[in-house]
């Protein structure tokens, strides 16, 4: 699966509704990358077991985890990467999850701010960024990322997984879809 998609440097936007794969797809491209790899947790959902199941040769003293249970945790963590040596990728599960609990007053306030400041540091890091988001529903029934607008100006890539009838992953910027199942390797066509 991984041979069809491409992450460039960069950030790659990673949105779907709950149980789609976002995050199993963030395991896989884990598991199957050489180099050190920063994994912000801030659902408490990163399963090393998962990652190892996916690939079991997955150098463990390779992956960073790091858990931001507050929004305040995240944004220290973003910060913090820049300092890091050797970082071949960083993969954010979810980006939007703490965004989403703050309330319009507190968006328009200051994490407005402080959410483009992450994306800035992120995309000024020049390796591929993952990031994956929550997601919201329109009047018309169809589902968007949260934070949709300040986003799609910082990712150059956007995969959206959609679970309806059958699993697809649609790249929009190429306008493909690729119907996937998931295994215990992974999202595989």
């Amino acid at each position: 699966m991984l041979k069809n998609l491409n992450f460039p440097n960069g950030i790659t936007l990673i949105y779907g509704p709950p149980a789609s794969g976002k995050s199993t797809l963030c395991f896989q491209i884990t598991a199957n990358n050489p180099g050190k790899i920063i994994f912000i947790d801030t659902e408490n959902s990163c399963n090393i077991e998962r990652i190892q199941q996916i690939n079991p040769l997955t150098n463990l003293n390779n992956i960073i985890i790091i858990e931001a249970k507050r929004y305040s945790e995240q944004c220290t963590a973003v910060k913090n990467i820049a300092s890091m040596k050797n970082i071949s990728l960083v993969i954010i599960d979810s980006f939007t999850v703490h965004y989403r609990k703050k309330n319009s007053a507190e968006k328009k306030l200051f994490i407005n701010k402080s959410f483009r400041k992450m994306l800035y540091q992120l995309k000024g890091l020049k390796i591929p960024v993952i990031i994956t988001s929550q997601i919201y529903s329109d009047f018309k029934k169809d589902f968007h990322p949260i934070a949709e607008n300040i986003l799609e100006k910082f990712s150059q890539y956007t995969l959206r997984l959609d679970n309806n009838k059958q699993r697809i992953i649609y790249i929009e910027q190429l306008k493909l879809e690729i119907p996937f199942i998931i295994t215990e390797k992974g999202l595989s066509t």
